[in-house]
């Protein structure tokens, strides 16, 4: 549809309250099957391990920090998502931790973007292939990796916001008072940048869909037309302003192994192309990009693109020449001009399949013949109805890390990220056959021998302890910059009974990770056992800053304030306190009731 026919089609009536609803169930019904969800993949870093969520709320602490930097190191890639850090600390609260709120929070988001999708489709091609294009978009398979990943949440907050500031500059640009139109829209756009740096394609997707509503201006009206854009400079500076504070420079480190491949750009945006409209069955998590023939396929799909955007301009079809070049344009963030550590990830899909959607959609809707139409939205239906089919299964595979990981692994046997992670799934579950088959399958893909059975050791143990010592030794001596290495070492070195060099590999693991309150606590006990009291006190009371929850922590503080002649102290520290391991419990009652026999309390 366009030219004369999407003019009255763009001025149609807002959607009706059944097409909303329809809409939202398309959003939410294909992802039940995968709830209720675990945390897998990044949710560990960003959101189990994180014990800056568990220390109180301080929003100014998400705008000084790099997305990927936690309080156990200050590792960074050069994200700056404030905003996604701000939603992960109000789930975290709100649902004790659990990850049921996480989930809740993405399928609101996911459901937010589909009606925004129905909203703006309504406003730039009319009520009927908006509908189409949102329920589209809301079953999109390509989505699971962003609503059923906690941490895939990210795209549609930035989404949410995009989709916002494109209907905000539209609205002003039809309104006889358009300048608190077009500072919400610049306002909105700088919390989609605050949700992820992708959303910077905003404003050039805003100058697609004026002009092909407007047409391009005329040669006397540029400078008009460009100060609609002038909110977008200041939300631009302010972002730069905000991001060059937060990170201390506007641009991240280069991840390690990856550089500039001339042909690879043209490989990666055809494939996503592709996907955004034939995504594979399957999990399809982060596939290798395409060679050979595939290759020369994919960059077939981005000239077709291009060119069919071309055509669709030339015919006087300026929507759907526009929504074309927004596939292109939205993805060019991540098209490995500059290389990012992700190569292929069908999340990234998620901005650019709001305009694919449209596409399709008003594709559908733009034959005149009624046999030919009805055919149109035949095969629209019959797309919709395989996005589902593929969409379920992925949802599900998403449900916890065992069964992410042996999909992955299924789908790609050479994966050697998909074999380690799923042994590490199966080592924290307690599978232990299942977790030394997966590891072994690593092992045969060429993972270096010895640091595998180093964490193999850290992980699964070992009959033997002194065997168990040995693996990680020889792993660190692979990877001595591995501080959860040597920080397990120090463990197994304490429950041998040999405190002195436990104390040195907990030195070492607290160097190389200052934040983990776990090495500190270990610290704590080795020098409780050679005596030295004061040394104990601090590395307990730094555990206990780290992590406040820390029971052990708190109960070994209040041996070394007993231990120090402060009973009373030793006391206070006890009271009320619980552990969960029955020794444990039995060890703090009788430091308790010492405790108290000495300050002179009644029981």
């Amino acid at each position: 549809m366009s030219g004369g026919g999407a003019e009255s089609g763009a001025r149609g009536a807002v959607p009706s309250w059944a097409v909303a609803v329809l809409v939202v169930a398309a959003a939410v019904a294909p992802y039940f099957p995968g709830l209720p969800g675990e945390f897998v993949y990044d949710d560990g870093r960003l959101i189990e391990e994180n014990d800056g969520l568990r220390r109180p709320f301080h929003p100014g602490r998400a705008f000084l920090r790099d997305y990927y930097a936690s309080d156990l190191d200050r590792m960074g890639l050069g994200y700056y998502r404030p905003l996604a850090v701000l939603s992960n600390e109000m789930d975290f609260r709100r649902g004790g931790g659990g990850a049921s709120a996480f989930h809740a929070t993405n399928l609101v988001l996911h459901a937010a973007c589909s009606l925004l999708v129905l909203a703006l489709g309504t406003a730039v091609l009319g009520a009927g292939p908006a509908a189409a294009a949102a329920l589209l978009f809301a079953v999109h398979p390509a989505h699971a990796e962003s609503v059923s990943f906690i941490s895939g949440r990210v795209d549609p907050l930035a989404t949410l916001f995009v989709l916002a500031a494109l209907l905000l500059h539209l609205r002003g640009n039809r309104s006889a008072r358009s300048a608190p139109w077009r500072a919400a829209a610049g306002a909105a756009w700088l919390a989609a940048l605050l949700s992820k740096e992708m959303a910077v394609t905003a404003p050039a997707l805003a100058f697609l869909l004026e002009s092909a509503i407007e047409g391009l201006p005329a040669r006397g009206a540029w400078r008009e037309r460009a100060r609609r854009y002038v909110p977008y400079a200041v939300a631009l500076a302010a972002y730069l302003v905000l991001r060059a504070a937060g990170l201390g420079g506007l641009l991240g480190p280069t991840p390690p192994g990856t550089e500039f491949s001339a042909g690879r750009p043209f490989v990666v945006l055809g494939s996503y192309l592709a996907w955004l409209v034939l995504p594979p069955p399957g999990l399809h998590l982060e596939p290798e990009p395409a060679v050979g023939a595939g290759a020369a396929l994919a960059a077939l799909a981005l000239g077709a693109t291009v060119a069919g955007a071309i055509v669709l301009a030339w015919k006087g079809a300026r929507r759907e020449a526009a929504l074309a070049a927004w596939c292109v344009v939205s993805l060019l963030p991540v098209a490995q001009l500059r290389p990012i550590e992700t190569v292929l990830s069908e999340r990234f899909l998620y901005l650019p399949s709001a305009g694919a959607a449209l596409l399709l959609a008003s594709l559908a809707f733009r034959p005149t013949n009624r046999s030919l139409r009805a055919a149109a939205l035949a095969a629209l239906a019959l797309l919709g109805a395989g996005y589902v089919a593929i969409l379920v299964p992925r949802s599900v595979a998403w449900r916890n890390a065992i069964s992410l990981w042996t999909e992955k692994g299924e789908e790609d046997p050479g994966s050697i990220k998909a074999w380690l992670n799923l042994g590490r799934a199966h080592a924290r579950a307690g599978n232990r056959e299942e977790a030394r088959a997966a590891y072994e399958r690593a092992k045969g893909l060429g993972v270096d021998a010895e640091m595998v059975e180093g964490e193999i050791a850290s992980l699964l143990g070992s009959d033997d302890p002194g065997q168990r010592i040995r693996a990680v030794r020889a792993a660190l001596a692979r990877t001595p910059g591995d501080g959860a290495l040597w920080h397990n070492l120090g463990f197994f070195l304490l429950e041998r009974g040999e405190a002195q060099e436990a104390l040195a590999a907990f030195a070492e693991a607290g160097r190389l990770v200052p934040g983990r309150p776990e090495t500190w606590l270990g610290a704590a006990m080795a020098n409780l056992r050679l005596g030295d009291v004061a040394s104990a006190r601090e590395d307990a009371a730094r555990a206990l800053r780290l992590k406040p929850d820390l029971g052990l922590a708190q109960g070994l503080l209040a041996e070394c304030e007993l231990r120090a002649g402060n009973p009373c102290e030793a006391a206070r520290l006890v009271e009320g306190l619980e552990l969960e391991e029955p020794l444990e419990r039995e060890r703090l009652r009788l430091l308790g009731d010492r405790a108290r026999a000495e300050c002179g309390s009644p029981r």
